[in-house]
């Protein structure tokens, strides 16, 4: 929390917004990663704490949650006029762009507005967004509490852009004689060590409404950080913290005191941790998750939430007494069912370890829903079938949409990940167009290629025949009725198909294209015939 400084009474300010940008989905990738808590971070409600508590005057929209257009966004923005416009902006794949081109046409209706990005995204994207994008004004970098309510105290009592400089964690543009502009980086900003000093996160009253009515969980954050260091993962490195972990935890009463407020003060029911991990490391971890666990029953606090966890959190004891206090839903980040994949991750877990995760869960009646990447770019057939037989074998494809998802299901390489350097160490590396933030490349087995390609269809193609019912991939309920046909036809679809390529590769490149096609439209027309007894319409 920002130190004792002078603050800024109402009549010195000019008004700060705080905007979570409207998030259109991107109906190529939206399968591509689904748990939203790496976007619900709460970063925008934390800003919005600190900098009330500092008695400077700011609003919060989340244009997200009140399903606003662009242009019912633009026309918002453009009323209130703010000098300060900070925006968490989320990276939408192909969507991306059209938030860049919101926010351009904010400042042509707005120049005097200061636009400030903070977030994952810009924070490992801060030096070509600031280049490509000269209306964006500035960039936090990291952990933005602090820094953005240094940057709103010096713009507030400056008309220009001035001591910029002076804020750690910011990235700016400096024009000069060339024609591309110098972009400057300020010193790193200390990651905050004390977040129990933190202000509960504003949950305003425009906020909670679009929540309640769509029927969303209320995040909230107990910690900050992985102890762990998995290369597909962004969240350590987003913090730059040079520290061997950046996870920070705050202590169980201040969690359970806010908790309570939500409670009392807002009917709120259904909570879902938006922790990277929510445990911590080793025993203390556990040992503390134990302790709130502890104050929520002796409260006699009526509620269920949800949580993020590595396997190797999940034991009986600081179990047993989360369930108790509410515990009904469980992301589990398994990754893998071939231990050679979860080394080459640096997981720093057995597949054993997995295995004995998800079976402690289930005795303990939650159904976890999981973590799992089916290919990365150095996949070999071998690989496939060991995760396909370790998903059937712990029974975790339960539903169509969990199996369709999980099956097609390929790595993904962010910017500022272990593993987005390594891919771009390939010949076939290619990096997305806007700004560089993702990394694409070929994988390495032209078997797992052309696999790939007919089992993303399948799968793709099986998910569009759902019913929106049948559809959610986070649901956990066991199929029932046609839907564990439909479920049943993909897995044994899924199985020939893989068959084939293991056949071939054992002699012939690949397999013969037309019984490959031949395997999949047979698939297909069979949970046709399963969804038009579920719907009464053929898919």
């Amino acid at each position: 929390m920002p130190g004792s400084v002078s603050t800024i009474t109402e009549t010195e300010a000019s008004s700060v917004i705080l905007l979570e940008h409207p998030r259109p989905d991107d109906p190529d990738r939206h399968q591509d990663v689904v748990n939203a808590p790496l976007s619900a971070n709460l970063q925008t409600p934390y800003i919005s704490a600190v900098l009330k508590s500092q008695k400077i005057p700011v609003e919060l929209i989340d244009a997200n949650l009140m399903r606003w257009s662009m242009q019912r966004t633009l026309g918002e923005i453009a009323k209130r006029r703010p000098r300060l416009l900070g925006v968490h902006m989320v990276y939408l794949w192909g969507k991306t762009a059209d938030v860049f081109d919101l926010l351009s046409r904010i400042h042509d209706c707005c120049p005097n507005t200061h636009i400030n990005l903070y977030g994952f995204y810009p924070t490992f994207s801060y030096e070509d967004i600031c280049k490509q994008f000269t209306f964006i004004d500035s960039v936090t970098i990291g952990e933005p509490e602090t820094s953005f309510f240094e940057l709103a105290q010096s713009l507030l009592r400056n008309r220009k852009n001035t001591g910029l400089s002076a804020i750690d964690g910011l990235a700016f543009a400096v024009k000069n004689s060339d024609p591309s502009p110098n972009i400057v980086k300020t010193r790193q900003r200390t990651l905050l060590t004390d977040l129990d000093s933190l202000p509960f996160p504003d949950r305003s009253h425009m906020h909670q409404n679009a929540e309640a009515e769509h029927g969303l969980a209320t995040y909230i954050l107990a910690s900050r950080g992985c102890y762990n260091h998995c290369t597909f993962c962004y969240i350590n490195p987003s913090y730059a913290s040079g520290l061997d972990s950046s996870w920070r935890g705050r202590s169980a009463g201040s969690v359970f005191g806010e908790i309570r407020s939500l409670y009392d003060d807002s009917g709120i029911r259904y909570l879902y941790f938006a922790d990277a991990n929510f445990f911590g490391p080793g025993r203390a971890g556990k040992e503390r998750t134990s302790r709130l666990a502890d104050l929520i029953i002796k409260d006699k606090l009526k509620i269920r939430f949800g949580i993020e966890c590595r396997a190797n959190d999940i034991e009986e004891h600081s179990l047993s007494r989360l369930v108790n206090a509410g515990l009904r839903e469980v992301f589990l980040g398994i990754e893998s069912g071939c231990q050679k994949t979860l080394d080459r991750f640096k997981k720093g877990l057995s597949k054993e370890v997995n295995e004995c995760a998800v079976r402690t869960l289930r005795r303990f009646g939650i159904e976890p829903t999981l973590g799992f990447i089916m290919f990365h770019p150095d996949s070999t057939l071998a690989d496939i079938r060991e995760n396909f037989e370790f998903l059937r074998k712990l029974e975790l494809l339960r539903t169509p949409a969990v199996t369709a998802h999980i099956l097609h299901h390929r790595q993904t390489f962010f910017r500022g990940t272990p593993d987005f350097r390594y891919t771009l160490e390939k010949s076939t590396a290619r990096l997305e167009p806007l700004n560089g933030y993702e990394a694409f490349c070929e994988y390495s087995d032209p078997g797992v290629t052309e696999f790939a390609k007919i089992a993303t269809s399948l799968c793709r193609s099986v998910l569009a025949m759902l019913h929106p019912d049948e559809a959610d991939v986070c649901n956990t309920a066991i199929a029932n009725g046609p839907s564990v046909m439909i479920n049943q036809s993909l897995i044994r679809g899924y199985d020939r198909l893989l068959t084939a390529f293991e056949a071939a590769n054992q002699g012939a490149p690949m397999p013969d294209p037309q019984d490959v096609r031949h395997i999949h439209d047979d698939t297909l027309r069979q949970i046709a015939e399963f969804s038009y007894k579920t719907t009464g319409q053929m898919a």
